[in-house]
This record gives C-alpha cells, sequence and structure tokens, in this order.
C-alpha cells in the first residue's frame, strides 16, 4: 500500500488545529472514516481512493484510512459494505465496471448497487483500456490479432482484473472485430494483472485506463486502444475504439463512491459536499489527473440514473457476445 504524501500529511495536521466548530460543519460522524476498495493495493480503484483520502482526512480533522477487501470482482467488499452500519462512518468506492456482475450472475453476485447500497456520487471517469507486453513486439490492435492467429492457442490468454467485468468483455468484443476470440484469465485486481503482463508472464491485459499510464509511460507495457471517444491527454498516442472503427464499442466508465442501504439523506448530503472538497483539492486532482482519470462531482441522484443508463447498455454488449442477462 503506498502511504499519503507528506505534503497531504502536513495539511491534515494543519486542519487538525482547526475549532470543533469546524469538524462539527462536515455534517459526518465525529470519529474515524474508513474507506473500502474491492481490489488489491496498485490497481486503478485503490490509486483513485488514495489520491482523494488526504483530502477527505483534511476536510474532517479525523483519521481517514483506506482498507483494500479484495474478491470476487469487487463483491466482496460490496457485500460487506450493505451489512456495515448506515452512519457515514464506512463508504465503499466501485468502479462501474466491477457491477456488470449483477446483469451475468444475479445468483452469485451477492448485493444489488440499486437496492443495497446508497450512491453519494461519481468522482471521475475513465477508459478500459486493452494493453499487451512489450515482450510481443506488437503496436496496434490489428497486429495483435495476427499475432494471436499466427501462434498457439495460449496466444489467446488475455489478463483481466476479475472475472466478469466490464473489462473482460470490452477486449473479448474488441478481438472479435479482428475474427479473433479470447480467454479470460482473472487476475485478483489490476495491479498484480499488470505487473504480470509488465513482466511477459502473459501477452496481454484489459481493465481501468488509471492502471496502466504509468507502466505505458515508462515501457514496461503498450496501450493499444482504450473504449474512449477521443485520445485521453495523458495518453495522445494511444487510439480510441472510435478512430478504430467501432463506434459502438465506445464507452465511459466511472468511481463512484457508495455507503450502505438506509444512510440518511442529510449524512448522503453531507458526504457529497465533502467528496467536492475533496476532488477540488489541487493535489487530488492533479494525481487523479495524471492517472488519466477525468475529474468530477456528481450528485448522488446522477450516480444512480448513470448506473441504470449503464446497465441497458451493458445489456446490448453482452447480448452481441451471446451471453443472457438478468431482468
Amino acid at each position: 500500500m503506498r502511504p499519503f504524501s507528506r505534503r497531504a500529511l502536513l495539511a491534515s495536521a494543519s486542519a487538525a488545529l482547526l475549532p470543533h466548530s469546524a469538524v462539527a460543519q462536515s455534517g459526518l460522524p465525529e470519529r474515524a472514516i474508513r474507506i473500502w476498495v474491492g481490489f488489491a493495493a496498485g490497481g486503478g480503484s485503490d490509486v483513485v481512493a488514495r489520491a482523494i483520502a488526504p483530502a477527505i482526512q483534511q476536510r474532517l480533522t479525523r483519521p481517514v484510512t483506506v482498507e483494500n477487501r479484495p474478491g470476487a470482482a469487487g463483491a466482496t467488499m460490496g457485500d460487506a459494505l450493505k451489512r456495515a452500519a448506515p452512519d457515514g462512518a464506512t463508504i465503499g468506492l466501485l468502479p462501474s465496471t466491477t457491477l456488470i456482475g449483477r446483469l451475468i450472475s444475479p445468483a452469485t453476485f451477492p448485493f444489488d448497487p440499486l437496492r443495497d447500497l446508497v450512491p453519494l456520487g461519481i468522482v471521475g471517469t475513465f477508459e478500459t483500456a486493452f494493453v499487451v507486453s512489450r515482450s510481443i513486439d506488437v503496436r496496434t490492435m490489428a497486429e495483435y490479432a495476427q499475432w494471436v492467429k499466427d501462434g498457439p492457442p495460449e496466444r489467446r490468454r488475455f489478463g483481466t482484473a476479475a472475472p466478469d467485468t466490464f473489462s473482460q468483455y470490452f477486449a473479448q468484443l474488441l478481438a472479435q472485430q479482428y475474427g479473433v476470440t479470447l480467454d479470460p484469465v482473472p487476475f485478483r485486481g489490476s495491479g498484480p494483472m499488470s505487473s504480470d503482463v509488465g513482466q511477459g508472464r502473459i501477452a496481454a491485459g484489459c481493465g481501468g485506463l488509471a492502471s496502466f499510464v504509468h507502466h505505458h509511460r515508462s515501457g514496461k507495457l503498450r496501450v493499444l486502444a482504450t473504449s474512449g471517444a477521443a485520445r485521453n491527454p495523458v495518453l495522445p498516442d494511444v487510439p480510441t475504439v472510435v478512430e478504430l472503427g467501432f463506434p459502438w464499442l465506445q464507452l465511459i466508465d466511472w468511481y463512484g463512491f457508495f455507503a450502505p442501504g438506509g444512510l440518511p439523506p442529510q449524512l448522503v448530503e453531507a458526504w457529497n459536499r465533502t467528496l467536492h472538497y475533496a476532488i477540488d483539492a489541487p493535489e487530488a486532482r492533479d494525481q487523479l489527473t495524471q492517472y488519466g482519470v477525468v475529474v468530477g462531482v456528481t450528485q448522488a441522484e446522477e450516480c444512480r440514473k448513470r448506473l441504470i443508463a449503464d446497465f441497458e447498455r451493458w445489456r446490448v454488449l453482452l447480448d452481441s457476445l451471446g451471453l443472457r442477462t438478468a431482468n
């Protein structure tokens, strides 16, 4: 786990000197805050949570800890969150790509994000990215597809942050356009998967762009395409699915904060105000931007509506893979 930066910790220490009235104005419980992340350290969700946590700590002037609870494509954390006390002291960060699991296997996906959790707001959007190891020396999706076709079946393997996430199906749909069928290999988060791709243990992978930006820049792996409509400013050399001729695959994902169901409306509003404050903090905004996240906080209701719309869009994409979805 990466510690908070020295600058952020100094800011938190200074904020601790504020009077009690400044603390009370937040409207949130006056005790330690926990932010749960459903993936291992080093992945996109972990990076985003740790970029925002120091600013939340400065705002609330109390300890804020990020806890990794990996398992089942983030569903393990979501299940724990729905059982947590709805008192505002425990929240979770979920990437939208995780929630597609509710459509694929509702009987085993342990929570309904629309009924068991309360959205607090989206804090940023991102693209899904398809990446390859530098060891296979391909520079485009067309070259990668040809490389797969020219070799043994093992070349069809690609890494995903977890099973049954949007990134898995995005990769398979993208490869399908080139006449290639890919076989997913699930990891316990984007961090371990990125490491294995970078070291050549697996030739390709797919996940949130934030997990790959620095690896791409450092030459450890190569991003071949993203799900965006326009090129991301942090990786201007990487084409989008729209440029590649597949606009129907274009989809923008997002990171959202959620709380246990039953959280009182006044605490939902208090958390939304706090998230606005945190995202406006220059260090948090700068860090997220460097990872390719387009920063911006929505209201809680907008987050709920976005999720409903995404469920409908995902159904269409999954249908093109021949996968049945739950109603």
